[in-house]
């Protein structure tokens, strides 16, 4: 299994995320649909970099509006919706 950081987030007009990408020239895109999928059977794990340099898991979290995926510090704070556009 590949260990792959996401870069940058795509969003569509409303601010939602759509998908993540790998390195600029951002060789890589993924939707998000497509990442859990990924998370979930084994192929890939992704993280982010935080501002302070820590390697941050992405992973597959439930709620009621059912699953997205997040990566959480130890302050609680989610890093993907900070990174920059892709």
């Amino acid at each position: 299994m590949s260990d792959l950081e996401i870069k940058a987030i795509a969003r569509d007009p409303a601010g939602n995320i759509l998908a993540y990408c790998g390195d600029e020239p951002y060789q890589w895109r993924v939707w998000v649909s497509d990442l859990v999928d990924d998370i979930e059977g084994g192929r890939y794990s992704y993280y982010v970099t935080s501002p302070l340099g820590q390697r941050v898991k992405v992973v597959v979290v439930v709620q009621s509006q059912g699953k997205i995926v997040q990566a959480c510090t130890e302050a609680g704070d989610d890093l993907l919706p900070q990174l920059p556009r892709c």
